[in-house]
C-alpha cells in the first residue's frame, strides 16, 4: 500500500470534517475529495472510517467516566437499579472505575516505567555533562600550554638557533 505524507492526510481528514458539518453529502463526495487530492478514493474511504472510530471510541470513553461519576455516591440499591436502567455489568462498571483510578494514580506501572526511562535519561545527561566540561578544561589547557609553547620560542628562539 502507498504511503502518503501526514499533511497530505491531515489535509483529506479535515476535508472529511468539512463534508460531515456541511448540508447533507451529495453522492460521490467522498470520490471527489479523492480525485481533488490525487488519491485512490478506497484510501479515502478508510481514512474516513477511522476517523470515525476515533470519534467513537472517544464518546465511549466519555460515557464510562461519566458512568463511574455518577455511580459514585449511589449506595448498592441505588447502583442496581442504574444498571439495570443503562445495560451495563457490575464487573464492567468496577473495571471503569478502576482503569480511571490507575489512571490517575502516581504509582501505576505505566507512570512508574516513564519515571525509570526519565531517570536513566537524568542519569545520561549528567554523565555527558560531566564528561564534556572534562573535556573542555581539557582542550583550554592544551590550548594554554601551545599558546606558552609559542611565547617560549619567541623569547629563546628555536633550538636549532644556538
Amino acid at each position: 500500500m502507498k504511503r502518503y505524507p501526514a499533511e497530505l492526510k491531515n489535509k483529506v481528514v479535515a476535508a472529511l470534517y468539512e463534508l460531515d458539518n456541511s448540508e447533507p453529502a451529495k453522492a460521490g463526495a467522498i470520490a471527489k475529495i479523492a480525485k481533488d487530492h490525487g488519491i485512490n478514493a478506497n484510501v479515502v474511504y478508510q481514512w474516513n472510517s477511522e476517523r470515525k472510530a476515533r470519534v467513537i471510541n472517544s464518546s465511549e470513553s466519555i460515557n464510562k467516566i461519566k458512568a463511574v461519576v455518577d455511580t459514585a455516591a449511589m449506595n448498592e440499591h441505588e447502583l442496581g437499579s442504574w444498571l439495570r436502567a443503562n445495560g451495563v455489568l457490575a464487573e464492567d462498571l468496577e473495571e471503569w472505575r478502576n482503569t480511571l483510578e490507575s489512571a490517575f494514580d502516581n504509582k501505576s506501572a505505566a507512570n512508574r516505567a516513564h519515571q525509570v526511562a526519565l531517570d536513566k535519561e537524568r542519569k545520561a545527561r549528567v554523565r555527558i555533562e560531566a564528561e564534556l566540561r572534562r573535556k573542555e578544561k581539557a582542550l583550554a589547557e592544551a590550548a594554554a600550554l601551545l599558546v606558552l609553547q609559542k611565547k617560549v620560542q619567541e623569547i629563546w628562539g628555536e633550538e636549532g638557533d644556538a
